[in-house]
């Protein structure tokens, strides 16, 4: 429900950008419009314009034959499509003002809000241990009959609750995505983005439990079957402490049966050097098609 007020606050925005363009474009469009009437048996494109008025109050028109391809005649056709998309901005920016009026957030914090001040007291380390078993079953239980939510849906609604996440040096987390997520690297703020751009869904720094150890790779992603797979960016290869630290989490994830051939995804880089086109692909072929249904 939060992740569907959001997005229609980004709809808003964007409608309402649009529209701001579109009276824009109008204010700059030329006065009158086209009429096609005929001239000897010809239709032909006129410039009608209000040229005063007659004596009985009643409005005057000039008008003026135009060529198709002049300037002014694909100005004035511009201006009636502006005219018809303003109206259904208006209309369409109306609905969802209304229905976004409509919704109640029920994430997190608005729910913690709520509750009795016994439960609201209590500090967020033991609230989200009392809730992690919940948070971390399929959806299938968290959501009873969420076949009918729709994968996206049902993903989103995931990545919207409440998980375990990493505590270690958050002074180092320095970037903000769009969206106020507090990253650690650049690499990881355009990596983020860039899943935004996609509509996925994602946890970051979600802990994963490994025998006395607690790991947290970089994103969390809920495929269509209700299984968690991860993305680990390992961006300072060149580094040789940061190499072999890598090399020893991968042993660790392996050790509990989470690998790269199953549900785990490695991109590495040296000295942070991001290449955007080698993230995408990664998006497009090794996320995105687990996390839609199978035909």
């Amino acid at each position: 429900m939060d992740y569907i007020i959001q997005e229609i606050e980004l709809l808003l925005q964007i409608l309402i950008l649009r529209r701001k363009k579109c009276n824009k474009g109008l204010a700059a469009s030329p006065d009158g419009g086209l009429i096609r009437p005929k001239v000897r048996n010809r239709p032909v494109y006129m410039h009608s314009i209000t040229d005063g008025t007659y004596s009985n109050g009643q409005p005057r028109y000039a008008r003026k034959e135009l060529s198709e391809d002049s300037d002014l005649f694909q100005k004035l056709v511009l201006k009636e499509y502006l005219r018809i998309v303003l109206k259904r901005l208006d209309h369409n920016i109306r609905v969802l003002e209304r229905a976004k009026a409509g919704l109640i957030p029920i994430g997190y914090d608005a729910i913690r809000s709520l509750m009795r001040r016994p439960y609201r007291d209590i500090s967020d380390e033991l609230f989200q241990r009392a809730f992690h078993s919940m948070f971390a079953t399929a959806p299938s239980d968290l959501f009873p009959g969420s076949s009918g939510l729709g994968f996206l849906a049902m993903q989103h609604e995931w990545a919207s609750q409440p998980f375990e996440q990493s505590t270690y040096r958050p002074e180092e987390k320095i970037h903000i995505t769009s969206r106020g997520l507090k990253v650690r690297s650049r690499a990881e703020l355009l990596i983020a983005e860039l899943l935004y751009r996609y509509d996925i869904p994602f946890r970051y720094e979600q802990v994963i439990h490994c025998g006395k150890y607690e790991l947290a790779p970089d994103f969390t992603f809920l495929d269509a079957d209700g299984n968690e797979f991860y993305w680990e960016y390992c961006g300072m290869m060149g580094d040789p402490s940061y190499r072999d630290h890598q090399l020893w989490r991968r042993s660790m994830y392996e050790s509990i049966g989470i690998t790269e051939w199953n549900d785990m995804i490695y991109t590495y880089d040296a000295n942070d050097r991001i290449d955007m086109r080698e993230i995408e692909a990664i998006i497009q072929t090794k996320v995105l098609p687990r996390m839609q249904a199978a035909a």
